[in-house]
């Protein structure tokens, strides 16, 4: 295949997959029709094999967004007249019907383990772990149809099967073998194309209909003939639907679920794939959604994910009592990013201005200089869009390092001009003087940064890509700084500058009325409060300080001696100073992960018992509601969402914390519950912000001991 870099292939029990990696810019739609083409040459496939599935997505990235099909949690009525069925339960359910406590389907979940009748309502109308053929054919479509989703999954649950139990006697009074019976259903349950049949211009193709979709289809199939009689399966072996064995549990705050997840198409923007907050679907604010405000907003903002979701639980899962909650997403750290940076845009201006009113000494040179930063960094908006670059966190943060950048030229400008300002020159004329004689140097100095920055847009390889926003993001707002130095910033000092002979006028009215204060409150602000005289006597001693030196006897061995010192010095603390290198920081993100290894020889239904075993240590943490004394008294933060997984040998649980910045406290709590489950192996820690969720840490230890 054209463009194709690297093949791997991996293989597991009943699945296998194949990566194909291509070079940096490749249009993955032209690609995937290519290997699509290479793969239709192929003769057969085994008999067992389905058809391969193509996407554009790597399947080990992680997903932008997760949801969580569960049961719809009855309402304080619905318990009121399930008591009312059920009188005898009254003192178990007295505190959700009266509510005094809040309904929890973990809570009914514990309570249906000693009284059975509760199961119905803590499961509902249709219990999500035998709806994934469900999810598969209604949320995964619908999320799939979401333009910049590539891939969704459906994880959890049991699929139907038709399930066939045969009878030995019957079968070896037929004389007939069990591969007799194998052979006749496979040959019989599939699709077959028949050829095609042409009518005039027209050309019908034909396929004949095998594949069973009832079990009366299934026992009608005929195995073989004896004595010119069909034996078919209902002589053998009854046939009925059955749900098949779990081969993976997904549990949510101590309930069976479903999760499904999504994975962005490459090239498609985030935002705009996972949609509007919910806040902003609600249009008239009652705070329930209806089909009318989901229409409107799909006008407004076109399909989405929340989109998807919030049409799914209106118009198809609450009537069945089913609810579909998103409980992850990957805005949830790109917003508060972008917040962040956005929030170090408008300090950093702030102080860059109070720093310059600190030594300029000067509020119409603040504004001056001042004028800068808007100008250049609004200005960078538009180049980045030239680019075709998004603002992302990635730009962003470049604009924010360039703010402190971008008044450099300006200060050298207005210093200058400010200069001749003193010296007595009127403002057009310091203006003129100012900007001529320094934008020389100015550009110079403007190109020396350029230098460092424009070679790294056109990096190749990951680097590239990851730096390549910040560069661009530099590099225009200091190219536009150098524009707006010697345009607008003479300019603006001839405008805001005032005449020396209006100013002393003023100046001297202002001491005639008798404004001492005024004048003292004057010197004060342009001191900087002190500030300034401490630079200068910081200065000052320096200055005294290098003359001595100088000066002294001896003055070329002590200063051979210092220049020795102080080499020596750089070199040792860097070499001893220097910190880790590593590819990413680890970040720390809003989740914590528990990793367990059980016994040898646990299936799935011992997977699902060791999971409710440790469920109820940790519920606590997430039925306390927020300010209650349940969660004044708990020994770390509330969890707001708590999974358990375990697929094949692989087995963890993960919570979040409802305060983020606690997070971290919840890692020896889950640690503590996961390691009292005699026989496993747990450890748990804190999810890296760069790394998938069960990995992160820039080391592994490894340590053999023995004799």
């Amino acid at each position: 295949v054209e463009g194709l870099r690297e093949f791997k292939s991996q293989s597991s029990d009943g699945s296998g997959t194949i990566t194909l990696e291509f070079a940096v810019g490749t249009d993955l739609g032209e690609a995937a029709a290519r290997v699509r083409d290479k793969l239709n040459q192929v003769p057969a496939y085994p008999e067992n094999a389905d058809e391969p599935v193509i996407t554009t997505v790597n399947p080990n990235a992680n997903a932008i967004a997760w949801f969580m099909l569960t049961p719809l949690k009855p309402t304080q009525q619905d318990i009121k007249a399930f008591v009312e069925e059920h009188p005898h339960l009254e003192s178990v359910l007295h505190d959700m019907a009266e509510g005094k406590r809040n309904v929890s389907l973990s809570r009914l979940e514990a309570l249906a383990k000693e009284h059975p009748e509760i199961l119905p309502l803590a499961r509902g109308k249709n219990d999500p772990e035998k709806m994934k053929k469900f999810a598969e054919d209604f949320i995964e479509a619908r999320f799939e149809r979401v333009d910049g989703v590539a891939n969704s999954n459906v994880l959890g649950g049991r699929e139907m099967e038709f399930r066939v139990v045969v009878d030995p006697a019957k079968l070896a009074g037929y004389q007939l073998t069990i591969d007799d019976l194998h052979q006749a259903l496979r040959n019989q349950n599939k699709n077959t194309s028949g050829g095609d049949i042409r009518e005039g211009k027209s050309k019908n193709v034909i396929r004949t209909i095998g594949q069973y979709d009832s079990p009366d289809v299934v026992k009608d199939t005929i195995i073989t003939l004896r004595n010119n009689s069909p034996v078919r399966v209902r002589d053998v072996a009854t046939v009925g639907i059955e749900y098949t064995k779990p081969e993976g549990i997904v549990r949510q705050k101590g309930v069976a679920s479903l999760a499904i997840n999504a994975q962005q198409a490459p090239g498609t923007n985030l935002i705009q794939v996972m949609g509007p907050p919910l806040e902003e679907l609600d249009i008239d604010g009652d705070g329930e959604l209806t089909q009318l405000e989901l229409d409107k907003a799909m006008r407004l903002n076109g399909d989405s994910l929340r989109i998807a979701c919030a049409e799914l639980n209106v118009g198809l899962l609450r009537p069945m009592g089913l609810e579909l909650e998103q409980v992850y997403d990957q805005t949830e750290y790109l917003n508060s990013a972008t917040e962040l940076v956005q929030n170090n845009i408008y300090v950093g201006g702030a102080l860059a201005v109070f720093v310059l009113l600190l030594f300029l000494r000067s509020p119409r040179s603040v504004v001056i200089v001042g004028l800068s930063i808007p100008i250049s960094i609004i200005a960078t908006f538009l180049f980045v869009r030239g680019f075709g670059r998004s603002i992302n966190v990635i730009s962003l943060a470049g604009m924010a390092f360039a703010v402190g950048m971008v008044v450099d030229n300006a200060i050298v400008v207005l210093e200058n001009i400010y200069r001749h300002y003193q010296m007595g020159d009127d403002p057009e004329t310091a203006s003129n003087k100012g900007a001529n004689e320094v934008w020389g140097a100015v550009l110079a100095s403007t190109l020396t940064t350029l230098a460092v920055f424009v070679p790294v847009i056109f990096v190749e390889g990951q680097a590239g890509q990851l730096f390549r926003d910040i560069a661009i993001a530099i590099s225009c707002a200091v190219g536009l700084s150098l524009i707006v130095s010697i345009t607008v910033i003479p300019t603006a000092a001839r405008r805001i500058l005032k005449d020396r002979n209006t100013e002393d006028d003023k100046t001297g009215k202002a001491n005639q009325n008798g404004h001492a204060n005024e004048a003292v409150w004057k010197q004060r602000i342009k001191t900087g409060f002190g500030l300034v005289t401490f630079g200068q006597r910081v200065t000052d001693w320096f200055a005294s300080s290098i003359y001595h030196l100088q000066t002294m006897p001896g003055n070329f061995v002590i200063r051979l001696v210092i220049v020795v010192v102080f080499v020596v010095g750089s070199i040792a603390g860097a070499f001893w100073l220097a910190p880790e290198t590593e590819y990413l920081p680890d970040g720390n993100r809003n989740l914590v992960i528990a990793i367990m290894k059980p016994p040898p020889g646990y299936n799935v239904e011992q997977m699902i018992r060791l999971g409710e075993s440790i469920e109820p240590d940790l519920a606590p943490y997430w039925e306390a509601e927020p300010g209650s004394p349940e969660e004044a008294a708990l020994d770390g933060p509330r969890i707001d969402n708590f999974f358990f997984v375990a697929r094949g040998t692989m087995l963890f649980m993960g919570a979040r914390a409802s305060d983020p910045l606690r997070a971290g406290e919840l890692v020896p709590i889950i640690d503590n519950a996961a390691r009292k489950v005699p026989g496993v192996f747990a450890f748990a820690s804190q999810s890296s912000l760069f790394e998938s969720a069960i990995s992160g840490g820039r080391s592994i230890d490894i340590e053999i001991t023995g004799p």
